[in-house]
């Protein structure tokens, strides 16, 4: 299985000069990678698309089979780092208590 924090390091090597932060980074056991980008100005799906194929290239798929999903955090997900909340000051949000 290929290890969250191995794709975190990917992540932030690609993203280390820009406006970009990591919002959440998942691995199922079943190897679907999920990674959600954003930046204060929102982030366009070319950037995702680049990312993603960046990752990708340090990725083996003869070693080890995977699904990689790069993509902007947005309406309907829940803030997962304290960018989004300072991202967010002023909007209005809904809080649900799970």
């Amino acid at each position: 299985m290929i290890k969250q924090e191995y794709i975190r390091e990917i992540v932030e090597e690609i993203i280390k000069d820009s406006e970009l932060y990591i919002a959440c980074i998942t691995v199922s056991a079943s190897n679907v990678i999920k990674v959600l980008v954003d930046s204060m100005d929102g982030v366009a799906i070319d950037k995702c698309i680049t990312i993603s194929k960046q990752i990708e290239k340090q990725l083996d798929r003869d070693t080890e089979d995977f699904e990689l999903e790069v993509s902007s955090a947005g309406i309907g997900q829940p803030f997962c780092v304290i960018q989004q909340y300072h991202k967010n000051i002023g909007n209005n949000v809904e809080v649900l208590n799970t």
